[in-house]
């Protein structure tokens, strides 16, 4: 775990409340105290073994994953866990995450939790395959059990993934259905009968999203040709994803790799990692791909919580502005389904930071000034995506 984990997540939090750092002073402290948290800690967290004892963690982890998955060879699961063991890993395969899962015979609560911890996503309680790898969580099968059960039975879900999805079913409809499945012929009869409800996409962010790009001008889809929209694209990524703050890739040197050792070029990576441009953004309007978590921060941030049931409705200002939103957010996040608010993160630290202003509409100068700290006139030369 991380040192002073919970201490020191209350203490930064109650630093940027508290409004007295500077904006040099904000990066400084992110420099000093950010804690990229490795897989290897995670793992050793997991499994109950010292992080330093690398070999017996390597040996434990081996273990799991062959008697999880008795048709793997050895020697491809060895040389994955020693990825995973490198201190630059900060994430794995979320179809691994959940192996090991099933292999620490978790409850789901905890595997979830496990599961953003290693891969970053939480189950997806609409995604059929995401559903059985609860059903069999809770019912205590083994790995290669539950993966059989995705074989069968996914064959005749298959057919509502291949059509356009709900927009309006909502996760925590789902949530309640699935944990109170006890049996194999229960959990075929929910795909099938919750066919128009299931979907790999997340569609309480992609409804959120919809609505925040429509109240920064983006037109309506059913209106306007493809054409007519791609400048209202550029201009939203250009204002309110900050896409010229950004550097982008270059190829990789000798001094890309002596930057990768520094705390300067992990905090880079981390806020960097997954911003979005014209293209993503535009696959996600169309549902092409799903809508990430550092999007739709970026998009409360632009309008406030817009006219959501996260927006900003009191008539008067609220005595502590900070907590207020920071509040409204977290919930929204969690409504996602996402990870809520983490000062010990880059991104996170930027965007709590950014959020101790006075008034919301100072929050993007402020955003933009944070960036350009972080990321000097030609920080990105070198550096790998």
């Amino acid at each position: 775990m991380e040192p002073n984990g919970v201490g020191m997540t209350e203490f930064m939090l109650s630093t940027i409340s508290s409004k007295t750092l500077t904006l040099s002073e904000a990066v400084r402290q992110l420099k000093e105290n950010a804690y990229m948290r490795t897989i290897k800690e995670t793992l050793a967290l997991y499994c109950g073994i010292g992080a330093k004892d690398e070999g017996a963690l390597k040996k434990r982890v081996t273990e799991l994953l062959l008697q999880s998955d008795p048709e793997a060879k050895r020697d491809s699961v060895e040389r994955k866990v020693r990825t995973w063991m490198k201190d630059d890993a900060q994430a794995i395969g979320k179809r691994a995450a959940v192996q090991l899962a099933f292999a620490l015979h978790l409850l789901v609560e905890d595997a979830d939790h496990m599961l953003v911890r290693l891969s970053g996503e939480r189950f997806h309680w609409r995604d059929p395959e995401d559903i059985i790898w609860v059903y069999g969580l809770n019912n205590r099968l083994s790995f290669p059990q539950a993966n059989d059960l995705c074989q069968r039975l996914l064959g005749r879900a298959g057919a509502a993934q291949g059509r356009e999805e709900r927009t309006d079913a909502m996760t925590a409809m789902v949530k309640n259905r699935v944990m109170n499945l006890k049996t194999e012929d229960e959990l075929a009869a929910f795909l099938e009968g919750a066919r128009d409800e299931l979907g790999k996409l997340h569609n309480t962010a992609y409804s959120l999203f919809m609505d925040f790009l429509s109240l920064l001008g983006l037109p309506d889809l059913n209106d306007f040709l493809a054409e007519a929209r791609e400048m209202p694209i550029k201009e939203i990524v250009a204002t309110y994803m900050y896409n010229n703050c950004i550097p982008r890739a270059h190829a990789a040197g000798k001094k890309a790799k002596e930057a990768d050792a520094s705390m300067q070029s992990a905090i880079q990576r981390d806020i960097r990692q997954n911003w979005p441009d014209e293209v993503v953004l535009s696959r996600m309007i169309h549902r092409e791909t799903d809508v990430t978590r550092k999007v739709l921060i970026l998009l409360f941030l632009a309008c406030d919580g817009g006219e959501s049931e996260y927006g900003d409705y009191s008539d008067d200002t609220p005595e502590d502005v900070f907590q207020d939103m920071y509040a409204r957010m977290n919930s929204m996040l969690s409504d996602c389904g996402f990870a809520p608010l983490d000062s010990r993160t880059s991104f996170d630290w930027m965007v709590l930071y950014c959020m101790c202003t006075d008034e919301s509409i100072f929050i993007d100068d402020t955003v933009q000034r944070f960036l350009s700290e972080i990321f000097p006139s030609g920080s990105g030369d070198g550096e790998e995506t």
